[in-house]
């Protein structure tokens, strides 16, 4: 967008004058009566013409502030990449934590398995045996079957979080990725990591110099404009044919044109209002967005130190499932517990191991968001 809106045409023209046009002058110059006319024809008959008509403005407010406003509007945009940046950086870390916690569970529920096929071992013997019936072992077996359903959908949502990785990531669909838990990161609470962003303050603060640049611009609709015009021209007339040969004559000229509208136009008089509205809407947004800002960081915090709390809590209620489970067991043996009782408790230690993977991918993605919060701004 140009500051002085420089503009200029170069015409071209060759007429043929077929007929010359014919002009009537006072006979009394040729030396007839007055108050008599006497037809005369002017000019020749191929007229060659070349002209170049330069202008630029001297004042133009209208421009000016159409100049802040594109500024403004520059960096409304960049704010807004900014937004959607950190949005995508949440997603990849999503995606990444899912993957760590299937992974997880997973893991906890081939153990499973492999420890119902010790209890399908147990239960087959003491069926043997007349000490229980046929449904006790039916119980143990469908049980494991459901592990099994389990781990094949805890397989398949694992496969579905690398395909959306690569599509976050533009990454080949041939690309093998690998990703190593570490859950022993959770084990650390940051207590000094303080959400710091401040993106939704900057992007109503440009969102208001926009509205409010805009509305300058529109309430200038009836400003003059001032501009610097010129002219240069050659001209070659002859009776021969174009271009000749015969002299050429130029002519040129500079001047001030001002340009102003005299009656006024409705369209941009209630555009003038309506920016009236979106600037007040807009600086609104402003005063409350510093605030908006600060909840989202306490929320943050609050959501960090949530998440790894829980974490924090079903360890210890995995370690209490756990040992419950192997004290049945042992009483099991003897006789005492009964089946359900026992498969009870078993899938209780599961569910407890599950929940146990599942907040720790939770407290590392709640940290991930704050670090994703101050990094990008």
């Amino acid at each position: 967008m140009g500051l002085v809106n420089l503009t200029g045409n170069a015409n071209l023209t060759f007429t043929d004058n077929t007929k010359i046009q014919t002009s009537f002058l006072p006979a009394e110059i040729f030396g007839g009566p007055s108050g008599t006319f006497k037809a005369v024809k002017f000019g020749l008959q191929y007229v060659s013409n070349l002209g170049i008509t330069p202008q630029f403005d001297v004042i133009n407010p209208a421009l000016l502030t159409r100049i802040k406003v594109a500024k403004a509007n520059e960096n409304l945009v960049a704010v807004n990449n900014l937004l959607n940046k950190k949005s995508l950086y949440e997603s990849v870390s999503a995606c990444y934590y899912n993957i760590i916690s299937y992974q997880s569970q997973i893991e906890i529920t081939q153990k499973s398995l492999s420890n119902t096929d010790t209890l399908v071992e147990i239960f087959t013997n003491k069926q043997k045996e007349g000490i229980i019936r046929i449904q006790d072992l039916n119980s143990v077996v469908a049980n494991q079957l459901t592990l099994k359903d389990k781990l094949q959908q805890l397989q398949a949502q694992l496969q579905t979080q690398f395909i959306s990785l690569k599509l976050l990531c533009d990454i080949a669909s041939s690309t093998n990725i690998e990703i190593k838990n570490a859950e022993n990161d959770v084990e650390n609470f940051n207590s000094t990591l303080e959400a710091k962003g401040n993106l939704v303050a900057q992007q109503t603060f440009w969102q208001h110099q926009y509205q409010l640049k805009t509305l300058r611009m529109d309430e200038l609709w009836f400003a003059p404009t001032i501009s610097l015009i010129g002219n240069a021209g050659w001209s070659q007339n002859t009776n021969n044919h174009f271009l000749d040969g015969t002299k050429i004559y130029s002519t040129n000229y500079v001047g001030l044109k001002m340009l102003m509208p005299i009656v006024p136009d409705v369209n941009k008089i209630a555009a003038v209002k309506y920016d009236r509205v979106n600037l007040q809407i807009a600086r609104n947004n402003w005063n409350h967005a510093a605030l908006q800002d600060s909840l989202n960081n306490n929320q943050l915090k609050v959501d960090y130190q949530k998440s790894f709390n829980s974490y924090q809590l079903n360890k210890q209620i995995e370690n209490l499932k756990e040992d419950i489970y192997f004290k049945n067991l042992n009483i099991y043996k003897e006789g005492v517990l009964s089946s359900t009782d026992l498969l009870n408790s078993f899938n209780d230690w599961l569910n407890s191991s599950l929940n146990r993977a599942m907040q720790a991918a939770n407290s590392e993605f709640a940290k991930s968001k704050i670090i994703i919060n101050n990094t990008i701004k």
